[in-house]
């Protein structure tokens, strides 16, 4: 009997995603997303593809307000059969020493407080449902944000949690803590992202550790992820040039750089010629990520550049930072100094440009607004990822949602993607989740 799953804030579905992968050793699915409820249209539009191709069925998406009383009446109703596990992280941008809590940006701090407190709608979900198993998520900034009263956020939460009955021990006799951090990277996702996971039941029973299945000299790399993908070029754009026949200068450059097509045919023949080049963790992950019979490649488009910019990529060398730059005493690298054009004294990692050997910076929402601390390692293409290059890199399969993709403008897809859990680092949480409902049921 499947295991039924309640996701809540669920984005695009890379949790879902993940838990829905899970498969028993003759390989039946041992999951069923009963609900995935999360407010964000595209991100529901994306679910809606997936669940459509996979369940027949579009309504197991709710797109509602987790706030409002309605939203809870509904979720009820559509669980009224039960539910086994609730997945899921409330929105991390309070909680994120990169976000609001930096100091940086515009700043609402009604809206964050009110963020704060997200998790009491999961809370109540959990009262009155009452699944075995909870599952939690959330940036490490969580461990350190404390309340108006000095508190910490993830001891308030694992408190509230134990008063519903709900218990944290752990069976890694290691742990220390309630909560574990997991690195995406120790589990074949070519990313390095630490996130805080909380795993909790009211069985009484200790709980599952989804034990590292690699060290750091097999991290899975970013040529291996992506090193099949066709070749592009970043267009000039025409930011900061006034004069005219500079501008038709740059247009006829233009029209020689190819930037990539929102649909190409997929590149079927490359990928197989890479995937023979590398070696077993690098095959595993293509193993995920395959196409699956899907003609066409999607997104795989370089956004416009400022020619200074270009030429700051070019000139930059894999793994190189901004502050890499300015503080650098070679003089080819210094020269590229007055191709920076922002303040320095904030985000001196504003520029990044990443390493083909190694495994790439952690993925963020912040994508959806520039992409400049994910240079590609390539000096020829001098450009910053794709979204079909995020999406690798976060590990969504080409083929998810469906053979048309994700739901959309760029920059919302962007979004998406960097909010997600990495949906094999949530098929490895799955797997021991289930271990664990074996051994219930088995005893």
């Amino acid at each position: 009997m499947a295991i039924k799953v309640l996701d809540l804030f669920a984005g695009a579905g890379g949790f879902s995603l993940g838990f829905d992968l899970s498969r028993d050793k003759d390989g039946n699915r041992v999951y069923e997303i009963v609900l995935a409820v999360d407010n964000d249209k595209y991100a529901c539009q994306t679910l809606r593809k997936y669940f459509a191709k996979e369940y027949g069925n579009e309504d197991i998406v709710l797109e509602a307000d987790l706030t409002l009383d309605e939203t809870h009446r509904k979720i009820i109703e559509k669980c009224k059969d039960g539910i086994d596990i609730i997945i899921g992280g409330p929105p991390c941008q309070s909680f994120s020493l990169i976000g609001p809590r930096s100091g940086n940006g515009n700043r609402n701090q009604h809206k964050y407080r009110t963020m704060d407190k997200l998790y009491v709608e999961y809370l109540n979900l959990v009262r009155k449902l009452k699944p075995s198993f909870v599952v939690f998520e959330n940036v490490k900034g969580i461990l350190s944000k404390k309340d108006s009263y000095g508190r910490q956020y993830i001891n308030i939460i694992t408190s509230d949690f134990r008063k519903l009955g709900y218990i944290f021990d752990n069976e890694n006799d290691d742990m220390k803590t309630d909560y574990f951090i997991l690195n995406s990277a120790d589990y074949g996702v070519p990313q390095t992202r630490e996130r805080v996971f909380l795993i909790g039941n009211n069985l009484g029973i200790k709980n599952p550790y989804p034990a590292p299945k690699h060290d750091k000299s097999e991290y899975v790399t970013l040529f291996e992820a992506i090193g099949d993908l066709p070749r592009l070029k970043a267009r000039i754009t025409h930011t900061g040039i006034k004069n005219k026949k500079e501008k038709e200068k740059i247009n006829l450059q233009n029209k020689k750089r190819y930037n990539g097509e929102n649909s190409v045919n997929y590149h079927h023949d490359i990928f197989k010629k890479h995937y023979d080049s590398l070696n077993k963790k690098g095959k595993a992950f293509l193993d995920f990520i395959k196409p699956n019979g899907i003609l066409i490649l999607k997104y795989h488009v370089a956004r416009g550049q400022k020619r200074d910019d270009i030429m700051l990529f070019q000139g930059m060398k894999q793994d190189m930072t901004a502050a890499d730059v300015v503080n650098s005493k070679k003089k080819n690298i210094r020269r590229l100094r007055r191709l920076i054009k922002y303040d320095m004294s904030s985000f001196r990692d504003k520029y990044k440009k990443q390493s083909w050997r190694k495994t790439c910076s952690t993925i963020f929402a912040h994508l959806e607004k520039d992409g400049n601390r994910f240079i590609h390692p390539d000096s020829r293409q001098a450009r910053t990822i794709t979204v079909r290059e995020a999406a690798r890199i976060q590990s969504f399969p080409d083929w998810y949602p469906d053979q048309e993709g994700f739901a959309g403008p760029y920059n919302k897809i962007f979004r998406q993607i960097g909010n997600a859990v990495p949906p094999l680092l949530a098929m490895k949480i799955a797997e021991s989740v289930h271990n664990k409902f074996t051994e219930v049921r088995n005893a």
